[in-house]
């Protein structure tokens, strides 16, 4: 059979979706073909409708299969209808986080043979054998099936399977997504995970509702078996053969939602990492709670240079009652020392426009990051995901502008929470500068400098401020270079729009870029 899978990564930052790559394993693991469409303006021009129905066209598939994140699912439903419309007898499925969290709605549309809810490594491959082989397509586990599309004229509902084994599972096929231009222009930025699933409950995340969904239809019995590691064996030699295959690649970053929480894997890991002499330095997704001494050393020792941790919030109440978030100050402080102890750079998730968050809890966020310094935050706007309690809170507070909230693409420039205009505007302003509004807060000597511009930038009306927009990112750009050069800690903008990094990190990889230069240059001589 020949699949083809469509992934839209629109106004998002560029990558490889991990679930179709495992999916893509399975299949051809199987005797499948398969192919990929990624959408994505980060890497190529945005395909018309009609482009990518010619690129459908051109592959011949047996069936389409769509992969949807909530801001994305317009776009499927977009490109479905029209595809419909050329193909009436091409079947179409489609799955990812959106249908999980809100399957009802995504089957009642009646545009997809099929709804997967779930991890669907298994029971996508399972119907693309039926398919090929003449069976029952009508109860594969995991599948909605709209009255429409069913053999008996009614809804269909399957409930999931077990969580995938991932010792059992096959190769992950990165080779599905055009790993070079990627990387390219992530810098040389890989991603890939060594694990599946989270035993927080953040209101803004889907995993306790992934996890109840599978007690509650017989998929698994605890949050235990959501909890899965791939062998470190498999990890390293995928890493061996990406870096072989790929020498673009120059930094791994480690996706996992938790990579930390498991102590045991993370020293086999790294122990394992080190020992084939990967060389390639990487980046962890950590917890204040899941985080020590000696984890530090092993990361360091093994070649991680980041370890990034979710903040989200400065204020204890807001983590308490608004994220369920149930960790104190006090530990992120001791966890930030803890890293930079043993040398590794730190970074921080923080996230503003919370429901029922006052300025002053906003503000307590930005105290938080001057006081520890981390070495880089990277920052976002509360987004309520259908199906999440951070939308049930929203929602039920009446607090979603839904004409907002329909049209947003991303979770970076602006709230679709009613807030009011003067609130809505802070927080424009802080989606745009907010190292500025850190480092007014620190005790470097550029806080003076810096609470300057922010009454500058505070005292700009709507119009105003979005008419400097680019002036002012520009200024960010040309006062870091100055304080820099009077070694004058700070933030400033870099790498991405919404991340802050220390001074102290970007001129040490300004140092290492040149080291490596003069290394290659040398190298070439010699040559």
């Amino acid at each position: 059979m020949r699949v083809l899978f469509l992934y839209p990564n629109i106004d998002c930052p560029p990558g490889i979706n991990h679930g179709l790559a495992a999916m893509s394993g399975v299949l051809k693991a199987r005797g499948h073909d398969v192919s990929l469409i990624h959408v994505c303006d980060n890497l190529w021009d945005l395909p018309t409708t009609e482009q990518v129905l010619d690129q459908i066209d051109e592959y011949k598939p047996d069936i389409v299969g769509f992969s949807a994140m909530s801001q994305q699912y317009e776009w499927c439903r977009v490109v479905s209808r029209a595809l419909r419309e050329r193909h009436p007898d091409l079947p179409q499925a489609i799955g990812g986080v959106h249908c999980t969290m809100v399957p009802d709605e995504v089957t009642n549309d009646a545009l997809f043979e099929w709804v997967f809810v779930g991890e669907c490594d298994e029971s996508f491959a399972l119907l693309v054998d039926r398919l090929r082989d003449g069976g029952d397509l009508s109860d594969v586990p995991g599948t909605r099936i709209h009255a429409k599309f069913s053999p008996t004229g009614e809804a269909i509902v399957n409930h999931v399977g077990a969580f995938p084994d991932l010792t059992a599972l096959p190769p992950t096929d990165y080779e599905l997504f055009d790993i070079d231009h990627i990387v390219s222009t992530k810098n040389g930025w890989m991603g890939l995970i060594t694990s599946r699933g989270c035993p927080y409950k953040c209101t803004y995340c889907f995993n306790k509702e992934i996890v109840d969904l599978y007690k509650d239809e017989g998929g698994a019995r605890s949050m235990r078996d959501y909890l899965r590691t791939y062998p470190v064996e498999r990890m390293v030699e995928e890493i061996a053969t990406l870096k072989r295959d790929h020498p673009k690649i120059s930094t791994l970053i480690i996706d996992d939602d938790l990579f930390t929480l498991n102590k045991p894997y993370v020293h086999a890991f790294t122990a394992a990492y080190r020992e084939r002499g990967i060389g390639l330095p990487y980046v962890v997704n950590a917890h204040v709670q899941c985080f020590d001494d000696a984890m530090a050393a092993a990361l360091k020792e093994s070649g991680c240079i980041i370890t990034k941790f979710g903040l989200e919030s400065g204020s204890q109440r807001v983590r308490k009652e608004v994220l369920w978030r149930f960790m104190t100050n006090r530990q992120i402080e001791d966890m930030t020392r803890t890293a930079h102890r043993q040398g590794l750079h730190t970074s921080a998730f923080i996230m503003f426009g919370l429901p029922h968050e006052s300025r002053e809890e906003i503000y307590e966020t930005l105290r938080l990051c001057a006081d520890v310094k981390m070495g880089r935050f990277r920052w976002a706007i509360f987004y309520p995901f259908p199906g999440t309690a951070g939308y049930t809170i929203s929602k039920d507070a009446d607090l979603i502008d839904w004409d907002k909230w329909e049209n947003m693409g991303n979770y970076f420039d602006a709230s679709c929470l009613k807030f009011g205009a003067e609130h809505d505007l802070f927080l424009e302003k802080l989606g745009v500068l907010c190292p500025w509004y850190v480092n007014a807060l620190t005790d470097w000597p550029s806080a003076r400098t810096y609470t300057e511009l922010v009454q500058e930038v505070e005292a700009m009306d709507r119009a105003t401020f979005r008419k400097q927009r680019a002036s002012l990112i520009q200024r960010d750009r040309e006062l870091s270079e100055q304080l820099m050069k009077l070694d004058i800690p700070h933030y400033s903008i870099r790498y991405a729009h919404v991340m802050g990094v220390r001074s102290d990190y970007v001129k040490w990889e300004r140092r290492l870029e040149r080291s490596t230069r003069e290394e290659q240059a040398v190298a070439y001589t010699l040559d």
